[in-house]
């Protein structure tokens, strides 16, 4: 069952995942871009009558767009997006504009403010992903929130000293009781943005131990293939005519056992029949229903429908062997009603229908170690006995194929 469970988990990993474009704002406002958006703002009211003749102005932009747009399909293709990912942009812009500034490039208040604020928010960004260290992640996001929150506040120290010496203007800068207000402002502003993403963080934490035990009672309850479809169309397909294999597996001598063991060996047992059986059906299982020693199998109306019945038949003689028990099996392959059913808030999965009624009719008649299958057009001969079972609620004989299952090592 493993195949299915990686394919649910993968179902619910890409819904939870989003769009490209949900991932593509994320990465422009929120990410290291967010950085760029400033410097291009700096620049809009630095001169913005000559703003769009100037290359770097334009060379800023692409980036910013194309490296958002870049991050967001590595993450819809499940890739990583490791640190230096995050420097593209900023590398590119570096080596462009000193082709076109010269070395001006790197002494220019803007442009040292906005590699210096990307490197640290970079640098934090790459601490607050290691989740296996607290104190580090901790840091990183200290680190990385205190540049979205101070990096507005440096563009604008970068725009008022604009002609000015970086060093000498920053000590006059903060003498101004409007701007120690706009410091005080902003620390303000990244005490919220640090208490927000660890908020945020908890509640990612609470959501994904949530999802998981909503994943397993969902599995128990509706099967990973049903619950894959429902995430897929985005609600529960409503019930339809379709072609399924209905299988049914049922231990012969249990009501005598049980009465003679007390019930917790019982539930062992039961865990056990029904782990194999389960398990044998591998990613051919569409949906299972277990009630007492029986277990219901829906699988595909396929030509591998028999060979995977003759396994979970096999598989529930080996687990119930020890305690000299056995099993038998029916399967009928035709037309089922199949999806939800019930009322509106209190809904099951289920299948109906005369294929049902009739594989369940076979497993009655099978002795231990028997599977009883038809339609017999539909299913392989070499090694089976034509039968007609009188089933009960049939007016004609049911005309099928009696399998002798053995258990492994048997000749």
């Amino acid at each position: 069952m493993s195949h299915t469970h990686d394919a649910l988990d993968q179902q619910v990993a890409n819904t939870l995942k989003g769009s490209w474009l949900g991932a593509f704002l994320t990465e422009l406002f929120q990410g290291v871009s967010q950085i760029a958006l400033f410097l291009l703002l700096l620049e809009a009211i630095w001169e913005w009558g000559n703003m769009f003749n100037k290359p770097d102005v334009v060379v800023l932009l692409v980036l910013a767009l194309g490296q958002s747009a870049w991050l967001a399909q590595r993450r819809q293709q499940n890739l990583t997006n490791p640190w230096w990912t995050r420097l593209v942009g900023v590398l590119a812009y570096a080596v462009v504009e000193s082709l076109i500034e010269g070395w001006t490039f790197f002494v220019k208040p803007k442009h040292l403010t906005f590699m210096v604020l990307t490197l640290l928010f970079v640098w934090g960004l790459a601490l607050e992903t290691q989740k296996n260290h607290p104190v580090r992640a901790m840091v990183g996001t200290v680190l990385a929130r205190s540049v979205q929150g101070i990096g507005p506040l440096f563009f604008y120290i970068a725009l008022d000293l604009r002609d000015q010496d970086w060093f000498e203007g920053v000590d006059d800068f903060f003498k101004s009781a409007p701007h120690a207000f706009l410091l005080a402002l902003t620390i303000t502003q990244i005490g919220a943005l640090i208490a927000l993403t660890w908020l945020a963080r908890r509640q990612r934490a609470v959501i994904g131990k949530l999802l998981e035990q909503l994943k397993t009672l969902s599995r128990w309850g509706f099967g990973s293939h049903v619950v894959e479809e429902v995430l897929r169309d985005s609600g529960p397909h409503a019930a339809s005519r379709v072609e399924r294999a209905i299988g049914f597996i049922d231990i012969r001598g249990f009501t005598a056992w049980s009465e003679a063991h007390p019930p917790e060996a019982v539930i062992d047992m039961l865990n056990g029949f029904y782990a194999a059986v389960l398990q044998a059906c591998g990613s051919q299982l569409i949906k299972s229903k277990m009630s007492g020693d029986e277990v219901l199998l829906v699988l595909p109306a396929n030509d591998q429908a028999e060979q995977v019945m003759r396994q979970a038949l096999q598989a529930a003689m080996q687990a119930t062997a020890r305690l000299q028990l056995t099993a038998g099996a029916g399967l009928w392959i035709g037309p089922v009603v199949e999806g939800f059913f019930g009322a509106q808030d209190a809904q099951i999965h289920d299948v109906i229908g005369d294929t049902v009624n009739t594989a369940k009719r076979l497993c009655d008649h099978a002795a231990g170690g028997e599977l009883l299958a038809g339609p017999m057009a539909r299913l392989s001969e070499p090694t089976a006995e034509h039968i007609s079972i009188q089933a009960k609620g049939k007016q004609q004989p049911v005309r099928a194929l009696r399998f002798q299952v053995l258990l492994a090592g048997q000749a």
